[in-house]
């Protein structure tokens, strides 16, 4: 095994883990219908940094595929006439658009939050999308591979990674990880084409 490949699957398997412990030390699992703010708040701002962590690593896994160049697909014809379709008949209704609720731009600022817990199931969404990204993380890098080699022919400049703030306060493992992929992008990117 070489020494990114290594890396690659040291990264992938801190940050699932991680992942996985945001959510299950809470009980996410569990699916509660309310959760308390500061638990709310706490696994939320866990999730933002390890978004950041994955999606780095899948960034990183882009820029190391080798892929194939596009074979050219035929486009269809904009100004080519369609054939009408012979089913479709318009139906005019005599019943006015059901009613729906007052925009929020139209009601009054609310001021005071309200206390007590709060509903789980955004936070819940959240966590079982990254969960889904960390299952296929391969078909998402292979998506922005393309992305990247699209930005590449079209001369776009390179992309610029900084460190990511307050490693100092993250577990040992997970700021590891976090230094290492910030390092390998910015020797990944080295091979970017200039666009100077």
């Amino acid at each position: 095994m070489t020494e990114c490949t290594d890396f690659f699957s040291q990264a992938y398997y801190t940050i699932a883990r991680a992942i996985a412990e945001a959510g299950v030390n809470v009980d996410l699992f569990k699916n509660p219908q309310t959760i308390a703010k500061s638990v709310n708040r706490r696994v939320r701002a866990e999730l933002k940094r390890l978004a950041v962590l994955l999606r780095r690593l899948i960034f990183l896994a882009a820029l190391q595929m080798e892929l194939a160049p596009l074979t050219p697909r035929v486009g269809s014809n904009y100004y080519e006439p369609k054939k009408p379709d012979a089913d479709y008949r318009y139906v005019f209704t005599m019943v006015p658009a059901p009613s729906r609720p007052c925009p929020h731009f139209l009601k009054g600022p609310v001021t005071v939050p309200s206390p007590g817990p709060v509903p789980a199931a955004p936070l819940i969404a959240r966590w079982q999308a990254m969960l889904d990204t960390l299952k296929h993380h391969k078909r998402r890098a292979r998506c922005l591979a393309r992305t990247i080699q699209r930005w590449q022919a079209a001369g776009e400049a390179r992309p610029h990674v900084p460190p990511i703030p307050n490693r100092h306060r993250m577990p040992a493992a997970l700021a590891l990880v976090s230094g290492g992929l910030t390092v390998q992008l910015i020797e990944a990117l080295k091979r970017w084409p200039d666009s100077s």
